[in-house]
């Protein structure tokens, strides 16, 4: 497959992680998207949340080549699961670190108040992505596998924080992601 099996690096949550520099143009995108629902979460309920649909069929890279899914799995608790961290070349747009703190802070917060776990539906659901975004920072997760897939706030936290950091322009970055060792799930940080 796959677009990112190409691109893997040995770089994990769990261990030294290292980014790689991607080209801009192969940033992954939604073709076709449909939001389901918005809130506000966050000490200041400032921090947008909206949970929607990324057909699957249609997850496409800058040059149009398809993102397939992968097979069923047994296992959904992928909190704390190792992934790989890309970051891509900058142009222009990165996120500015100090409004992706304050998605990482309220993910804590939230994980605080309402728990650490959430759940994000499987792939082709009408709900496998979740996307955060306060002023230039974006971000979110994408649930790639065919059962749910349960997360925590604390660990995208955690990735919101590294992404903002090390795939930024001091770094010749405009942003980036961390994909998943078995390809079931990414988070992915961006100019909103």
């Amino acid at each position: 497959m796959r677009f990112f099996s190409l691109l893997a690096v040995a770089a994990t949550l769990l261990g030294t992680v290292s980014a790689a520099s991607l080209p801009v143009s192969q940033k992954p995108e939604c073709a076709h998207e449909e939001v389901v629902s918005t809130t506000y979460i966050g000490k200041d309920k400032n921090v947008k949340v909206e949970v929607s649909h990324c057909d699957d069929e249609q997850l496409v890279d800058a040059h149009g080549n398809l993102v397939t899914t992968l097979t069923k799995r047994q296992s959904t608790n992928v909190c704390g699961a190792p992934c790989n961290t890309f970051c891509w070349s900058a142009t222009s747009g990165a996120p500015t670190s100090g409004d992706c703190t304050v998605i990482a802070d309220a993910l804590l917060y939230e994980s605080q108040n309402t728990g650490a776990l959430f759940a994000v539906s499987p792939t082709g659901s009408s709900t496998n992505k979740v996307t955060m975004q306060y002023a230039t920072c974006l971000t979110y997760f994408l649930n790639q596998d065919f059962n749910t897939l349960t997360y925590c706030r604390t660990e995208w936290s955690k990735l919101v924080t590294w992404l903002a950091s090390d795939c930024s322009p001091a770094s010749s970055s405009n942003g980036g992601l961390c994909v998943a060792t078995d390809q079931r799930w990414y988070v992915q940080l961006q100019h909103s």
